[in-house]
């Protein structure tokens, strides 16, 4: 109660006394009747000041209740994310103290190969092969460069082939590894050869991987123009005149603009006779939408198309409109020329590159006479089969029967670093291991794996028994402290002497805060005094019916028990 209820009272008793007081009446009537009026004005005025201060009180307590629901639901909500991050944290240790096992044993083996073959034997495997047995017999390379053609490795092979693009007119084929790529001119004029000799460089230089050729006439050429492709198993579209199996290889690549992004791998598709695609039926369609699709889409979908055509007119590019401006900044164009006999000069014009500026090239010459200007050389070159000194290390083994000589499939100089990470690194059988362990190391090794086990199998029960434990540990606190306030604020009575008294009123009373001021004696009045509702009469009273009632006495007050 506030000091301006508690005056108001005090000053209602004053009136009071002063209008009863034995004065004689005659003389204070007055002041007996202001008396009475100051009296009643007083009391009227502590009465609501009281039920205000009430009211605050019990809105206080109310928000308070709201509050601690709130902290409750969210420390609910907070506890499976908890236990999930200590699982991560355990499957994480776990996995590392796997990798680092793993790492030992490797260490394990190296050690017992140096100690059962020596230190010796490790730096031999370092070492360059030793000479065949057969090099006394074996015929000298006739020249150095033929030597150098039969041992060369990728990178020497890249290297060569690079250097040769490099040296060859300003390097101008260099410039078509990315860009899409329009090959048109006359009959004859090497259209198709070049083209298969182009897709090879991008495959072999870059990676591009092939993905289709899409040819009417694939049945004429396959043996031909598009013979090196189909030895890499490229597959073909289109033969014998159908057009429909053209169609369906341009809708794959519009499927392809939409679907593929920059990170993925590059890769090239061919589109022959592309004159013919406006023309017919079955392509008409798709061929309207050839020139947009093809000016905007393949480079964000890391695609180079290669078109052959006969002209770069707008009907010999499938006759979509527009397409004829679009290919001026998007296109590489290459015209090749023939004769009248519809055989290849080997040279033409080029235009879409760009100088050393970033400034357009149109119709420079080039010629593509060079021997190494064909797709079988680039194939042989990067397929070179067996050579002379294997077919006779061959036959030489067969005459010696006593000497083991693997054939010489690929002759590769490796160097010490590959060497040494080929012999680390080689796959090796689960049989190869335990055959090299000795079986301390293998007792240890399986004894290392079994507590790994173990020790990832108790991190996730225990994970399950944290939330428990806590739980059990959080309602044990809670009950040792109620324990302590009855024993403290009700040192005359039991807990079962208390829990009778509140059955008792319970039978005739179903309101938990009547039951709380009657049998506890606790009052909302009373804030801070030794049996106040909130801080005594609650908490006891839900702890003796959660401890020693009956499922029916539970249900009867189990609005009030959630919300405590």
């Amino acid at each position: 109660m506030s000091k301006l209820a508690i005056g108001s009272i005090f000053g209602g008793i004053c009136c009071l006394g002063l209008s009863v007081a034995p004065f004689p009446f005659q003389h204070w009537a007055i002041a007996r009747q202001i008396g009475g009026i100051g009296a009643i004005g007083c009391f009227t005025f502590g009465y609501f000041e009281s039920e205000k201060i009430k009211s605050k009180q019990q809105a206080f307590e109310s928000w308070q209740f709201q509050d601690q629901q709130k902290q409750k639901k969210l420390d609910e909500a907070i506890e499976p994310i908890l236990a999930d991050e200590l699982m991560q944290k355990q499957q994480i240790r776990a996995k590392y103290s796997v990798a680092d096992s793993e790492e030992e044993m490797k260490g394990y083996f190296n050690i017992l190969q140096v100690e059962r073959y020596g230190e010796d034997w490790l730096r031999a495997q370092l070492q360059p092969d030793s000479p065949s047995p057969l090099a006394d017999i074996l015929p000298e390379p006739e020249t150095e460069l033929e030597t150098q053609e039969k041992i060369e490795t990728l990178a020497a092979k890249k290297a060569k082939l690079l250097k040769l693009i490099r040296e060859h007119e300003g390097g101008w084929i260099g410039q078509l590894m990315k860009k899409p790529v329009l090959i048109y001119g006359d009959q004859g004029s090497g259209k198709s050869y070049f083209a298969e000799f182009l897709a090879l460089c991008r495959h072999y230089l870059r990676g591009h991987e092939i993905v289709s050729i899409a040819d009417p006439h694939f049945h004429q050429n396959k043996d031909e123009c598009w013979k090196q492709l189909v030895k890499l198993k490229v597959p073909g579209f289109g033969a014998h005149h159908d057009y429909a199996a053209v169609n369906s290889q341009i809708v794959s690549m519009f499927d392809r603009f939409s679907k593929r992004t920059l990170k993925d791998a590059p890769i090239t598709s061919i589109f022959d006779e592309v004159t013919r695609y406006g023309q017919e039926e079955a392509t008409q369609e798709s061929s309207s939408k050839l020139g947009s699709k093809l000016s905007s889409d393949p480079r964000k979908a890391k695609e180079s198309p290669i078109l052959i055509a006969h002209a770069k007119t707008l009907a010999a590019l499938g006759g979509g409109e527009g397409f004829a401006d679009a290919i001026q900044g998007n296109f590489v164009r290459i015209k090749l020329n023939s004769d009248s006999e519809q055989e290849p000069l080997w040279r033409g014009t080029i235009s879409g590159i760009k100088d050393a500026d970033g400034e357009p090239i149109e119709n420079q010459k080039v010629s593509i006479k060079a021997d190494w200007i064909r797709s079988s050389w680039i194939y042989d070159l990067f397929n070179q089969p067996l050579d002379l000194i294997a077919e006779i290390a061959l036959i030489e083994t067969q005459k010696l029967p006593d000497l083991v000589i693997e054939p010489i499939v690929d002759l590769v100089i490796e160097s010490d670093v590959d060497k040494l990470d080929r012999i680390l690194n080689q796959p090796i059988g689960d049989d190869y291991w335990l055959s090299e362990m000795s079986p301390e190391l293998l007792d240890r090794a399986i004894e290392m794996r079994n507590t790994q086990r173990q020790q990832v199998s108790e991190s996730l029960t225990s994970i399950s028994e944290v939330a428990i434990i806590d739980t059990i540990q959080s309602k044990d606190s809670h009950d040792f402290d109620t324990q302590r306030l009855i024993a403290e604020k009700f040192p005359e009575k039991t807990e079962k002497a208390l829990f009778d008294s509140i059955y008792e009123y319970s039978a005739t009373c179903r309101n938990a805060s009547k039951i709380i001021k009657s049998a506890l004696k606790c009052s909302h009045s009373k804030k801070g005094s030794p049996r106040s509702y909130k801080e005594v009469g609650k908490p006891v009273f839900i702890y003796l019916i959660r401890k020693y009632g009956e499922a029916s006495l539970i249900a009867k007050f189990a609005d009030y028990l959630d919300k405590g």
